[in-house]
């Protein structure tokens, strides 16, 4: 991300830093799109006049009766095709110039509203969902959704159209990360419940829905296949004591707030 080339689009923002880095829209969702929006379109055209034509052969062999028969199929035909033609290119016309500059002290985001800043402080929700796809045992892919909420309550999603997606999420998370857990250590120090979506942490326990664990009967909190659980120092698991850790916003503060504050092992 040495001298990252910015698009001209992002020419007003100010008060962001350096640029550390661009991050568009993969092209396939711009010119994939567009190429798939002139495919339907052309094909729509072609399938109306072969049912005008095919129409017109029957009225001459047969009369009229036969063109409602002959025309409503390609007709349907015809319609389908556009409509999905006009969503292919609703598609390119929405990710066109959509895309994420990293800056030292925050991003700003592009897309057909216009840019958005987001502030390293103003971001205070971050979770993410990672999911590994296998089919009949062999490993087919992942996808990565990452969504931010700031402190006006707005949401930005962050997925697998935009490339190279986990070096701009591992971006934000490493630059927002010092602020989110400096305020989470000072609410647990001074003896509040910090709330991370499901799962809830205090000098007491851990709270996850409505039952609350502990610290002195808690051995360790671990993730597992995405599954946050509770092990018990008597050995076995907490009963109830899971979450899912897409659930879990700020997760990275969420353990750190474990492993350095609470005494607890987490991983």
């Amino acid at each position: 991300m040495n001298n990252p080339q910015i698009p001209e689009a992002f020419i007003s923002v100010i008060g962001l830093g350096a640029p550390r880095g661009y991050f568009p829209v993969k092209s396939w969702n711009r010119w994939g799109s567009l190429v798939i929006f002139f495919i339907l379109l052309a094909g729509a055209v072609l399938v109306f006049l072969f049912g005008i034509y095919d129409t017109y052969v029957a009225y001459q062999q047969h009369g009229p009766a036969m063109i409602d028969d002959k025309l409503t199929g390609p007709l349907v035909i015809a319609f389908v095709l556009f409509a999905f033609g006009l969503l292919a290119g609703w598609g390119a016309y929405a990710n066109w110039n959509k895309g994420v500059a990293a800056y030292e002290r925050g991003f700003a985001y592009n897309d057909r509203k216009g840019i958005q800043i987001w502030h390293w402080e103003d971001v205070g929700l971050m979770t993410s969902a990672i999911t590994r796809h296998y089919t009949n045992g062999i490993y087919t892919g992942t996808t990565h959704i990452y969504t931010l909420y700031n402190r006006q309550n707005q949401r930005l999603v962050l997925a697998d159209s935009f490339g190279k997606v986990e070096e701009l999420a591992k971006n934000i998370d490493q630059s927002i990360f010092p602020l989110l857990y400096r305020r989470a250590a000072d609410q647990y120090n001074a003896g509040q419940t910090i709330v991370f979506g499901p799962v809830g942490i205090s000098k007491v326990g851990i709270a996850i829905g409505k039952k609350t664990y502990p610290w002195t009967d808690v051995k360790e909190v671990s993730i597992h296949k995405g599954i946050l659980k509770v092990s018990r120092k008597d050995g076995g698991w907490f009963s109830g004591a899971s979450a899912a850790a897409s659930t879990i916003p700020n997760l990275r503060v969420f353990l750190s707030i474990i492993d350095q504050v609470t005494g607890v092992k987490a991983g």
